[in-house]
């Protein structure tokens, strides 16, 4: 019986000992079961893969991503700006009357084209031609009492006061003929330049004042761009650089120089003034709007990669480069400094050398050191 007994203690304790004791003990045993069944599946996978592989039925995976890449030699590297400018004209301008007088003549109408001296209102001149005659008898006296007054003082004879009253009564009175001339001269209102009328505000009859503006004479023969930059670009530009225009209101495009660089700096904006000659065009006008294109850095052996394969993260810009590891292309990464960028290319400053293999497709398949198939 004692023996039997003891029997029955030791049975019942390896028992015990058998079953779980709690739920993770049971999700143990699980784990171990599952780890062991998933290492035979993946060895018998293994297995078939090799001789299915081998057999030909399925083919050689290759994981290696695709990329192109390209040489990296230096070019030359241009940077423009754009700037908005007004089409300004020094052909565009208000005639005005010199002297007062009523208008017996209008000689243009509204567009039409003059020529430099071309008469254009001729106003009433009555009153300076009667001053005119009256002017020329006073002078022919004046100049006979002269005459005679110096005869007579190279003879010594008179007084010096007469000869010198009649040579100033003289000259006076020359004076004013040549003034009056002028004036009546000026009665007849003429074009200063070649161009075109564009507004006029004058008629037969009236009266009009000195400075009273009667005509606008326009030419687009010296139109000019005049466009505000920030003083950012102070020394960025030369005379005679070459600048392109275009015309948003028209699409005209053009190519011209600057012709002029303003040497103060506008305090209220910051800026100073470009000014760009725009040749003759019948498209053109004053004050239309013209966006420049105009160069503020140039290199000519510069190197230049596609903007969109650089990286950037907390420690900077990079690149992927193509070199080789144990036989195998490698893509690893190069840090760069980069300059400006215009278009879709950006200047590397520092890190990289002509002769360079950059990765340029199939960049984002990649990380550094992932090995690389290149692409014929």
């Amino acid at each position: 019986m004692k023996n039997l007994g003891i029997i029955l203690f030791t049975t019942i304790v390896a028992l015990a000992a058998c079953e779980p004791k709690t739920d993770l003990d049971k999700k143990l045993s699980e784990y171990e079961e599952a780890k062991t069944e998933l290492a035979s599946q993946k060895a018998k996978v293994h297995d078939l893969k090799v001789e299915l592989e081998a057999a030909g039925v399925l083919q050689i995976n290759d994981n290696r991503s695709l990329v192109t890449t390209f040489k990296l030699k230096p070019t030359i590297f241009e940077h423009n700006i754009e700037v908005r400018g007004t089409v300004k004209s020094r052909g565009n301008i208000t005639i005005s009357p010199e002297t007062p007088a009523r208008v017996t003549r209008v000689a243009v109408k509204e567009g039409q084209k003059v020529k430099m001296g071309q008469t254009l209102v001729v106003q009433d001149a009555e009153v300076l031609q009667n001053n005119i005659e009256e002017l020329r008898t006073s002078l022919e006296l004046a100049t006979t009492t002269y005459d005679r007054q110096k005869k007579l003082w190279d003879k010594n004879i008179g007084s010096e006061m007469q000869y010198l009253q009649a040579k100033n009564n003289k000259n006076s009175l020359e004076r004013k003929l040549a003034t009056a001339k002028s004036q009546l001269a000026k009665t007849n209102i003429t074009a200063p330049f070649s161009g075109t009328i564009d507004q006029l505000d004058v008629r037969v009859g009236q009266n009009i004042q000195s400075g009273q503006p009667i005509i606008r004479l326009v030419s687009l023969a010296n139109m000019y761009i005049k466009a505000n930059v920030s003083d950012a670009y102070v020394g960025k530009f030369e005379p005679n650089q070459e600048v392109s225009i275009y015309f948003p209101s028209t699409g005209v495009e053009l190519k011209s120089k600057i012709s002029a660089i303003g040497q103060v700096i506008e305090p209220k904006n910051r800026t100073f003034e470009l000014e760009i000659i725009i040749p003759s065009s019948s498209n053109i006008k004053p004050n239309m709007v013209a966006v420049l294109s105009v160069s503020d850095y140039e290199k000519t052996n510069a190197f230049t990669v596609p903007t969109n394969i650089i990286f950037t993260d907390s420690k900077g810009f990079f690149v992927y480069q193509l070199k080789q590891s144990e036989g195998n292309n490698v893509a690893i990464r190069t840090d760069v400094t980069l300059g400006l960028s215009a278009g879709t290319k950006t200047e590397v400053l520092t890190g990289l050398a002509e002769g360079d293999v950059i990765i340029d497709k199939g960049i984002y398949d990649i990380s550094n050191g992932s090995q690389v198939k290149i692409a014929k």
